[in-house]
Formats: structure tokens, C-alpha cells, sequence
């Protein structure tokens, strides 16, 4: 027995169209989405999102959809009535976000899409017509926008207009924040230079340099490497007979004078005495000693005279009276045994008005504050919470 052929029945689009709101997805098949989003499904919880279409177009659709297929292997995109959540089940990640979400972000591209075309044709009518139109002087500020654009990269990208337009916005900002924010404002700055010092030093203490390399270096940057320095003070050019003064002079915050003597890091600083099994300054550190107490003893001689000096070459009004010795040299780190350090110990605490400060103590003081302004830099627990 023949069967007749079966036909199928071709559905209206009116039919069709039914039945594709029968179920809780559609693909997309607008060709304004591009062929890497032309298949993909979005689906809907609850009611069918109104201004979703057949084809798929719904308002930032084709950016949601982009930017999920970034970042997600495997995802489904659902729109629901009131729940943003996202959820990762089987491998695949759902990414549920509410109408309320998406009508947000609608408004929020309609005002910034609103502003930038009002300021394009106040820019080109300024130009074109500048007797009828001015362009504003400061354009509508979306809030949010500084935070997305402000970070290290775009400093080389700033314009003489852009660079000039923050040495005038900075200082109004921090004249209005508390001092608490100055404070970590200046820290974050400091802690970039400070680093990078730190690097530097680490990398130069090993190396051979002469003597006057670390002189300079030094004191090119001492008001960085030890804190509570307000100035360092070159040449002390005072002629009084024959007395000799030091080069290189500090001045402390509550204005009082420390000498500084520099020897290199390699500079030897004990000599064992093999007959008793102890320890004592190397005959580079003794010179340094003395050298320094000299200048000490110079100074406080002839303080009136100093103090004058200063105040007429420096406009600093100096309390010199008898001034602070430190004698930077040597590493304890090429110490060969514990007994060296317990007699370096003895020795520095034994000298009068002078302190020895070994290389690697000054790197470790600077690699200390800068911890100490990382973790004040940092934002409070209450605040981020």
C-alpha cells in the first residue's frame, strides 16, 4: 500500500514569530553584532526583556556580549527581572544581569553620549561662528571617568595643554582634602623616587668606584637616603688662618650641623689581633676618626663665625655649638664571623660624638621607611571596606 508524501506545513511569520517567544532564548542573527556573535543565544528569565528583538539587537548587547566572550570560556548571558549574579556551573558561566541593570547603564550612555555630541557642536560651532558661540569653558564631568583614565601609562601621552591643566587643578585638590590625605598623597609620590634609590644603591655598593664617586653620589643624594635633613651644605668657604673645615656639611630639621665623612663601602673597618682573638678599627676608619673629630673641634672653635656665614650665605639660622660626626664606610655584610660584629658593636658605641654607619645599615634604614610609607600609603580598613 502507497503512503502520500507528507508535506510540511510552512508556518506564517506571524507563527513564527509565537514561537520563538515559546521558549527562554533567541540567537543572535543581526549582522550589527559580526560574525564572531552571529549564533551566540541570549536567554531571559521571567518575562521576555521587551526591547530584546528576534534577531538579538538589545541596547550595549553586542559590547555585554563582547566583553563576556573576553573573559569567559564557555558563558550564557541571561537577562533577568532583578538578580545580577554570576555563577559558574559544568564550566560554563552564567552571567545573569537585571533589566533595572541594564536600563541603568542605558541612562548612562544616553547623558554621556548627550554630552560628548553637545560639546563636538559647541567646539565646531565656536570655531565656525565664534561671534554667536563660545565652547564651554569645562565640559560635563561624568563621575567615575578620572578613575578609568588616570594611571601610570598616560604620562608620556600628556600634552603641554594636559600637564598644564593639572599643575592647576592639584593644589586646589589638595588644599580641599584633610591632611590625612596630603600626608599619603606625598607619601605615594616619595616611595617612587625611594625605590628606585634603593635599587641604585644596592646595585652600586658592590661595584669598584673611587672614593670621590661616593663622595658625590652621596651627597647628590643624601637628603633622600637619611630622613630629617632639610639641606647639605658644599664647601664650607670660611677663611680663618689655616683652620680646615669639612666639604660637605648637613643641616638637621631643628637646625644643627652633622659632619659626614665618606669612605667607600669596601673600606676596610676591623683588623683581627690574632694574639688576643678580638677585633679593632682598621687604621682607614682611625683616620676617619680623628679627621673627623678635627673638623668637629674646628667648628665649635669658631661657631660665632660659622653661625654668621651661614645665616648671610644661607639664610640659616644654625645652632652649631658642637656638631654631630658620622663616618659612612664599609659593609658589615663581608664580616667573616659573629665576634666581628659584637666587636664592631663595642667599638661604635665607644666612640665619643661620632657615628659609624656602615653601607649596608644605610640601605637597610632606607629599604625600612619605605615600608613605613607603603603601609601609611595604604588604605585604611574602614575606608575599603
Amino acid at each position: 500500500m502507497a503512503y502520500p508524501k507528507s508535506s510540511k506545513k510552512r508556518l506564517s511569520a506571524k507563527q513564527a514569530s509565537k514561537r520563538r517567544r515559546s521558549t527562554n532564548y533567541i540567537k543572535v542573527t543581526s549582522v550589527s553584532y559580526g560574525k564572531g556573535l552571529r549564533g551566540t543565544p541570549i536567554y531571559w528569565e521571567g518575562r521576555r526583556p521587551t526591547r530584546l528583538r528576534d534577531d538579538g539587537r538589545i541596547n550595549l548587547g553586542k559590547n555585554i556580549l563582547e566583553l563576556l566572550s573576553a573573559r569567559f570560556d564557555r558563558f550564557r548571558w541571561i537577562i533577568t527581572e532583578n538578580t545580577n549574579s554570576i555563577t559558574v556551573e559544568r564550566g560554563i558561566a552564567r552571567i545573569r544581569t537585571s533589566q533595572k541593570l541594564l536600563s541603568r547603564m542605558g541612562s548612562d550612555q544616553f547623558d554621556r553620549s548627550r554630552d560628548i555630541k553637545n560639546d563636538i557642536i559647541r567646539k565646531f560651532f565656536s570655531n565656525a561662528f565664534p561671534d554667536y558661540f563660545k565652547e564651554a569653558s569645562t565640559p560635563v564631568y561624568v563621575p567615575g571617568t578620572l578613575s578609568k583614565t588616570i594611571s601610570l601609562d598616560i604620562i608620556p601621552r600628556l600634552s603641554s595643554q594636559d600637564k598644564e591643566a593639572l599643575n592647576g587643578f592639584l593644589p586646589e585638590y589638595i588644599a580641599s582634602e584633610s591632611l590625612g590625605t596630603v600626608n599619603k598623597l606625598k607619601a605615594k609620590a616619595q616611595i617612587e623616587s625611594l625605590r628606585g634609590l634603593a635599587s641604585d644603591l644596592e646595585r652600586e655598593i658592590p661595584r669598584e668606584h673611587p672614593e670621590s664617586w661616593w663622595q658625590t653620589y652621596i651627597k647628590s643624594n643624601i637628603l633622600l637616603l637619611q630622613q630629617g635633613y632639610i639641606t647639605a651644605i658644599e664647601k664650607l668657604n670660611t677663611t680663618i688662618g689655616d683652620t680646615r673645615f669639612p666639604d660637605f656639611l648637613l643641616v638637621t630639621h631643628d637646625n644643627y650641623l652633622d659632619v659626614m665623612e665618606i669612605k667607600k663601602p669596601n673600606t676596610p673597618i676591623l683588623r683581627s689581633d690574632a694574639s688576643r682573638g678580638n677585633f679593632y678599627f682598621d687604621s682607614e676608619i682611625s683616620k676617619a676618626v680623628i679627621q673627623t673629630e678635627n673638623y668637629i673641634d674646628n667648628i665649635t672653635k669658631q661657631q660665632d663665625t660659622i653661625r654668621s656665614f651661614l645665616k648671610d650665605k644661607h639664610g640659616l639660622e644654625i645652632r652649631a655649638v658642637r656638631p654631630r660626626g658620622i663616618i659612612l664606610a664599609g659593609d658589615t655584610r663581608a664580616f667573616g664571623t659573629p665576634k666581628e660584629g659584637v666587636d664592631f658593636r663595642l667599638l661604635s658605641q665607644g666612640i665619643k660624638n661620632l657615628t659609624l654607619l656602615t653601607y649596608d645599615e644605610l640601605l637597610t634604614r632606607l629599604q625600612n621607611y619605605i615600608a613605613v610609607l607603603e603601609e601609611f600609603s595604604r588604605p585604611s580598613k574602614s575606608r575599603s571596606q
